[in-house]
């Protein structure tokens, strides 16, 4: 079943919610309506009814297991409903239960069918309206109800079906300002809010649990080189504009597919989609190196010229083996990149799955 979150957002969604609803709804009816004209008239008039009913459960199965919405089976059992009120109206006439299910129809096709195709759905509603109003069963109206269900009644159903429009444009409109609302909440959620890359927990929806296998994957832990250093000199609004310049030179050399995350303070993790080590090597370099050659442009002070802040950083890459989980994979990165920086910072250590 879909969760409640693409039914509120997506509009797929929550018409198959509406279309197993509705189709439930309709084989019980007919179940009961087997049952009674069973007991009442016997087996053989009951036949037509339980073919409905075996036809409506057939389809609600088939709807229940498909993953999307289907427009064919909501179709057909619109065409259904519009077969029932004639059956209705044919059987009982005008002053049975037919006016009531084509007084509901209006509804269940907006519930059923998209927005578009409930013009069509209800043009084909008010057609049969008016093929009946033309037929011999009008004649059994009584004549001082004549003029109120040629009238009012059409005119009613003509507002109902208004009033379906209204509210399903207001409902889109409410739905796409819902849409950016969880787009921005997700962005909020998974984004870090000074550099604008993902944080720790996107790390967990993109991958999966912390014990996931990571076969396949390569992971790189990035951590600049004398950041404390550079807080204490030159304080943490230039710290900051540094991270935010490291991530853009970092975003500048990642091959496509792989993603970036601040996992805290000054460190950032790098994971690829590939297990080629030269691959790893060749990337982490490129980055090491541009870094390293691109310093970040301070704002001039008075009277000064703006001056270059050069940083460097250290990496530390790990290439996954076939059982090594994202956690194990990203410590040991972490353990390359502290490796690296006590060999002399500014350089790149890789641990391969044959290291051991």
């Amino acid at each position: 079943m879909d969760s409640w979150e693409e039914i509120c957002i997506n509009d797929s969604a929550r018409l198959r919610l509406n279309l197993i609803l509705f189709s439930f709804v309709i084989t019980v009816v007919f179940l009961i309506m087997s049952i009674r004209t069973s007991v009442a008239l016997g087996l053989p008039s009951a036949l037509p009814t339980m073919v409905c009913g075996a036809t409506t459960l057939t389809l609600f199965l088939w709807q229940f297991n498909r993953r999307e919405y289907s427009a064919v089976i909501a179709w057909l059992f619109g065409l259904m409903s519009l077969a029932m009120a004639t059956f209705f109206i044919a059987f009982g006439g005008f002053d049975g239960t037919g006016h009531v299910w084509i007084c509901i129809l209006p509804i269940v096709g907006t519930m059923m069918v998209s927005f578009r195709h409930t013009f069509l759905y209800n043009g084909l509603l008010l057609v049969l309206l008016f093929c009946l109003f033309r037929s011999p069963l009008y004649n059994l109206i009584p004549a001082e109800y004549a003029p109120y269900m040629r009238v009012v009644f059409p005119i009613s159903i003509l507002i109902l079906t208004l009033c379906n429009y209204v509210s399903e444009f207001t409902r889109q409109r409410l739905q796409k300002q819902l849409i950016v609302m969880t787009e921005k909440f997700r962005n909020s959620a998974y984004t870090d809010p000074l550099t604008g890359v993902y944080n720790r927990r996107a790390l967990i929806a993109h991958f999966g649990e912390a014990d996931a296998l990571a076969h396949g994957l390569s992971f790189a832990m990035l951590d600049l080189d004398f950041f404390k250093k550079v807080n204490d000199t030159y304080g943490h609004e230039i710290g900051d504009m540094l991270l935010c310049h490291l991530v853009l030179l970092v975003k500048k050399r990642m091959p496509s597919g792989a993603q970036l995350y601040r996992w805290g303070g000054e460190e950032f993790l790098l994971v690829l989609k590939s297990g080629d080590m030269a691959h790893l090597r060749d990337v982490l370099d490129s980055i090491r190196k541009e870094v390293a050659e691109t310093p970040l442009v301070l704002p001039a002070q008075e009277g000064g010229s703006p001056m270059l802040l050069t940083t460097t950083v250290s990496i530390g890459g790990m290439v996954a083996a076939s059982q090594d989980s994202i956690e194990t994979s990203i410590s040991q990165a972490d353990a390359q990149m502290y490796l690296a920086k006590k060999a002399g910072r500014n350089r790149v250590m890789i641990k391969s799955p044959a290291d051991g």
